[in-house]
């Protein structure tokens, strides 16, 4: 089952400002409420851990990401575990268009695998993507 889910904000800022925030993945879960923790493990690589409310219920996943792309205009985590075991796809791919003061974000999350299917579990997702445009906003204006 293949799921994604994807956003577009404008954020004001610099472009180098909104690009640093967004290629370290231990801001987010400063900003992003659908990341509940990140853990650095080597350069370029974190573990970080998805989860969802879903009334009294909660849904979680544990992913070793690693930056496969990390350029101007564009970056890409992509899930890269460390056991030797075939995993599930989850990719998030971050297209950045720049002006003078702020950036446009074009951001998606992929996932292909059974645990996290569509339905309520897609719904809070879309939520938490929708709250952390919201608090991105918020922290690269703090951290100008």
């Amino acid at each position: 089952m293949a799921l994604t889910v994807s956003r577009t904000a404008e954020i004001s800022g610099p472009p180098t400002s909104v690009h640093a925030v967004l290629r370290d993945l231990a801001t987010y879960e400063t900003w992003m409420p659908i990341v509940s923790s990140v853990d650095v493990d080597i350069a370029d690589h974190w573990y970080v851990e998805l989860r969802v409310a879903i009334g009294p219920f909660a849904r979680s996943k544990r992913l070793r990401m690693k930056r496969t792309t990390d350029a101007a205009d564009q970056l890409v985590f992509s899930r890269s575990e460390s056991d030797g075991r075939s995993h599930a796809t989850w990719e998030l791919r971050i297209e950045l268009d720049a002006s003078d003061n702020s950036t446009t974000v074009h951001a998606s999350l992929h996932y292909e695998g059974k645990m996290w299917t569509p339905g309520p579990v897609e719904d809070a997702l879309e939520s938490g993507l929708d709250k952390g445009i919201v608090q991105l906003q918020e922290f690269v204006s703090q951290s100008l």
